[in-house]
């Protein structure tokens, strides 16, 4: 891509929008940056430019005539500068599209509704300590964009790619690719589960011979990616290797007799116990074993992967133990912003908890969370916009109650816990009613606990 005397407009002062305007001035294009707000944190925000080539505009989300457009990934297709940049720009994509054609060397990508993160990270570590150089970025919070020229260009990227990130890419062709799961979400960005489900199929879109897509056949739907007949995908031919919690698989990783295993080249290895990864639930095992099968084509070996496996300790905010406080034991779950995610978050336990929910409506379906309330909660405590929403739709057989901020439905937990049980808090709804991302909620829901 000639970056050199080229002119872009840079929409969006993220971090991403940051990072690819960043780069290309250092690269030699003319920059315009521009954000549709003008508050003083973008201002900021602006002032981290490491280079003054860059212009911005503020208060205005700005497209210049034949510019390539780079999109922030929080605009949505409905939204009028969507469309002005498809109108006014020679081209159109997104951060990971202009890292993908920047950086010469392998990528692994990630994608999925839930566990990203965790496999993201998880993947990186096991590559590292089978001796492969690799660094996890992307949908984390720190741009890939960050990256070029930075790393060895003989490393590996481990990039998570949210769906808003996908929609803006064009020639993306990752070495290696996975799905962690889908289930509904982020309907009110795409407009529709099938919106939603064809941006998430755009990570292996391109791939062809030689390429990898690591497929999850614990999850109903993507179980049948690239099969015949599949509306979705269609095969370019990429090698398959598959993923199960349910027993062996001819290529790929799986669950067998508490083992998790590889196989590979007609042949299985048994790498380590389940019980050697430190992360608790089924959840987690499926994302170990993703995380071992798409390393495992970049090829890492069975004894590196067994010693990343030992050492991996886990992100924040994703059932993260806080503190254990007169017999109740608390659990931050603040990544859990959809009911598919908290639904996840109680299957990690074997017993009962008292559940913390709530936060910012996003309309989406709460009757599979409901049956498993009934199954796993001895009592709700709701906070939040969807707070009373939530108290008419969960069962009516487990007490629940409603509550006027997170400090009070953090006492209000533990008194209901005591005297030996489990707090949980998974909101099953994102965080932007009172805090600016789960990050901050996590956050602040860890110093309530500490200081009980």
């Amino acid at each position: 891509m000639r970056i050199e005397g080229a002119s872009f407009s840079v929409l969006g002062m993220g971090k991403s929008g940051i990072a690819a305007a960043n780069l290309l001035a250092r690269q030699g294009g003319d920059v315009l940056l521009s954000d549709g707000a003008d508050t003083e944190d973008l201002r900021r925000r602006a002032e981290t430019l490491v280079d003054f080539r860059v212009q911005t505009v503020f208060g205005k989300e700005t497209v210049r005539s034949g510019d390539v457009a780079v999109l922030s990934p929080g605009i949505a297709p409905a939204a009028q500068a969507f469309r002005d940049a498809h109108r006014l720009a020679s081209e159109v994509i997104g951060e990971v599209e202009l890292f993908y054609r920047l950086f010469p060397g392998r990528i692994l990508a990630i994608t999925g509704t839930d566990g990203k993160s965790t496999t993201t990270t998880l993947a990186a570590h096991l590559l590292n300590a089978a001796g492969i150089p690799a660094h996890a970025a992307g949908n984390l919070g720190n741009p890939v964009c960050d990256l070029v020229g930075v790393v060895d260009d003989n490393d590996v990227v481990v990039a998570e790619v949210s769906c808003y990130q996908l929609l803006t890419t064009v020639r993306f062709r990752p070495q290696v690719a996975l799905v962690t799961n889908l289930a509904e979400d982020h309907l009110e960005h795409h407009g529709s589960w099938a919106a939603y489900v064809a941006a998430k199929a755009r990570v292996i879109e391109r791939q062809a011979h030689g390429d990898t897509f690591v497929r999850n056949l614990d999850d109903g739907f993507l179980s049948n990616w690239l099969r015949p007949g599949d509306p979705w995908v269609r095969d370019n031919g990429q090698h398959v290797l598959d993923v199960s919690r349910s027993g062996p698989v001819a290529d790929g990783a799986f669950l067998l007799d508490g083992g998790l295993h590889l196989a590979r080249d007609g042949r299985e290895t048994r790498v380590a116990d389940r019980s050697e990864f430190p992360l608790p639930g089924e959840h987690n095992t499926e994302n170990v074993l993703l995380a071992l099968a798409a390393t495992s084509a970049l090829g890492a070996d069975a004894e590196g992967l067994a010693r990343g496996l030992a050492s991996y300790r886990g992100l924040p905010h994703r059932i993260e133990r806080i503190r254990t406080l007169d017999g109740v034991t608390f659990f931050n779950d603040s990544k859990a912003t959809n009911p598919h995610a908290a639904i996840t978050g109680l299957r990690a336990f074997d017993r009962r908890v008292v559940l913390i929910a709530g936060g910012y409506e996003k309309g989406l379906p709460l009757s599979d969370l409901a049956i498993e309330i009934e199954r796993r909660c001895s009592a709700l405590v709701l906070t939040g916009d969807c707070a009373d929403r939530m108290k008419r739709e969960f069962p009516r057989g487990v007490p629940s109650e409603v509550v006027d901020d997170l400090e009070a439905a953090v006492i209000r937990a533990w008194e209901l816990a005591r005297p030996e049980g489990i707090v949980l808090f998974s909101p099953a709804a994102s965080s932007f009613d009172r805090y600016t991302s789960f990050e901050q909620r996590g956050d602040h829901f860890r110093t309530i606990v500490e200081a009980l």
